[in-house]
């Protein structure tokens, strides 16, 4: 199976599920719905773009690489590569945000 603009579609709409849903569970580093999505979306992109050959390699329990894998399951793989990476970066957003917070908040202090 090639790579295709469908499947980084896929994949950056599993980002944007992936941030939204970190965020539901990690309200202390919560930066916005819009601010999520778009940092999950970014994440998606990005696996659909740089890590496509790795999730579309499929190996079986022998270890053989079977590159005619379903597309059932090539789909599940993007998808959950997606949501991984969108949530993965959005999480490191949030820390992010919320560090960069906590320092201001502790200058304005002094």
């Amino acid at each position: 199976m090639t790579w295709t603009i469908a499947n980084l579609v896929i994949e950056i709409i599993a980002g944007i599920v992936g941030g939204l849903g970190i965020a539901a569970a990690l309200k202390e580093h919560s930066f916005g719905a819009f601010g999520h999505a778009v940092a999950g979306g970014i994440g998606g992109a990005f696996s659909g773009y740089s890590l496509q050959t790795i999730v579309m390699t499929v190996v079986d329990s022998t270890g053989a690489v079977n590159q005619q894998a379903d597309v059932v399951t090539l789909g599940l793989l993007q998808a959950l590569a997606g949501l991984a990476a969108g949530a993965i970066l959005t999480m490191a957003v949030g820390f992010l945000k919320l560090g960069i917070d906590r320092r201001t908040h502790a200058a304005k202090r002094q």
